[in-house]
Formats: C-alpha cells, sequence, structure tokens
C-alpha cells in the first residue's frame, strides 16, 4: 500500500506547486505594468526656500504658454490671434493669462502712469479680444490723490482682421474718487446715462443724462 501510495502523492504535490507558481506569475504580471505606469508617471519636484527669477512661463503639454510672471524688462506685448502687439503702457510688471489658442485673456499689470502708481487686473473677452471686466487702484506719488475703481464693458463687435482697440465699450463704473463715490451706467455707444452717487462732504445726488452728456434730470442738492 506504501509503495502505491507515496508516487501518488508526490505527483499531487508537484501538481500542487505548479499551480501555486502558475498563480503567482499571474499576479506579479498584473501588478509590474502597474507599477511602472506609478513609477513612470511620478514628476521629479523640487522644494526652494527662494527662487529668484526675472520671468517664469507656464505652458499645457503641448507647450503653448497659458500663464507668466514677469518683471518690466521681460513683461511681453499683447498676443492677439497669434500677433504681438506694443503695449501703451510701459514699465509694467506683474502677471498675464494666456487660453488654449495662445492669445491674451487678462491679467494684473503694475505700472507708473504719470505721476501714479498704478493697479489694474482685467479680464478679456476672447472671441473679440477687448476689455470685459477689470478692477484697478491708483495713487499720486505724493500721495495726495487716489482712486479705486471697478468697471464692466460690452464686447466690440466681432471681426476678423487687425485688432484695431483692445478697450470695450464702458457701461457700468463704480468709482471712489479722493472720497466721492459714484456709479454711472452708460448706453450701448458708451455715453453715461445714470449718475448716482454721494460726495466727500456727504451731499447725495442722482442724474439722468442725454447721449450728448446733458442732465435733464437730477435729485439731491
Amino acid at each position: 500500500m506504501s509503495q502505491t501510495i507515496r508516487p501518488a502523492s508526490r505527483l499531487t504535490q508537484s501538481l500542487l506547486a505548479f499551480l501555486v507558481l502558475g498563480v503567482w506569475g499571474l499576479l506579479l504580471k498584473l501588478y509590474l505594468p502597474l507599477s511602472a505606469a506609478k513609477a513612470s508617471s511620478a514628476e521629479p519636484s523640487a522644494t526652494f526656500d527662494t527662487l529668484t527669477v526675472h520671468r517664469i512661463d507656464v505652458v499645457d503639454p503641448e507647450g503653448k504658454t497659458r500663464f507668466l510672471i514677469a518683471n518690466t524688462s521681460r513683461f511681453p506685448g499683447a498676443i492677439v490671434r497669434g500677433h504681438e502687439y506694443k503695449r501703451s503702457i510701459h514699465d509694467t510688471a506683474g502677471m498675464l493669462f494666456y487660453d488654449s489658442n495662445g492669445d491674451e485673456t487678462g491679467g494684473l499689470a503694475l505700472a507708473r502712469l504719470g505721476t501714479d502708481d498704478t493697479a489694474n487686473m482685467t479680464f478679456d473677452y476672447v472671441y473679440q479680444p477687448t476689455d470685459g471686466i477689470y478692477m484697478s487702484r491708483s495713487e499720486s506719488v505724493d500721495g495726495k490723490h487716489w482712486q479705486a475703481d471697478f468697471g464692466i464693458s460690452d464686447r466690440r463687435p466681432f471681426h476678423p482682421g487687425p485688432i484695431e482697440s483692445s478697450q470695450g465699450v464702458p457701461r457700468i463704473h463704480l468709482i471712489d474718487k479722493d472720497k466721492d463715490a459714484a456709479l454711472v451706467i452708460s448706453d450701448a455707444q458708451g455715453h453715461p446715462r445714470i449718475r448716482i452717487g454721494v460726495s466727500a462732504s456727504g451731499e447725495p445726488q442722482i442724474e439722468i443724462l442725454d447721449a450728448a452728456g446733458r442732465v435733464t434730470y437730477r435729485a439731491g442738492k
């Protein structure tokens, strides 16, 4: 009996061993590609306490710039429909946003205009590149005058040719200038038609204007 059982027992053990090895190999085959994929997708990174640069460009996987930060010497012109236009404001530093086509869609600009230190953040329309929404503040270098304002503009009608102006048509303007606060609402041509304000002395006023700028109604002192 014992001589006939041992060979069968060895055969069973051998089959079990091959089965275990086969299952283990199958598990390794499934696991190794996943591990390799995780390892290959890990991007190298670095940590710095201080990073000093003149300009930083953030690009998408295709290499198109989507966001940048630059000083005054490296601040680029306005990129619109693939063409770079010279800016009217010089010595500007700040940041810019770009769409998937590489065209500018807004940004933050810090500059000196005349005798005023200014900061302006703008978000542009895309299909007819013009200012859409902006926030700004300015102060005279002697500290005597200042203003902060917020504006909403209509997009200019679309045309495929060269860009004649990047200025949207002003519709709503909220401004606080040297303590005079006002809300101005304009028509579709950009003419102020309603003006609501409170002066620095505390006097409220409401005005309605015609298209030529003449006051047709006034409430308040």
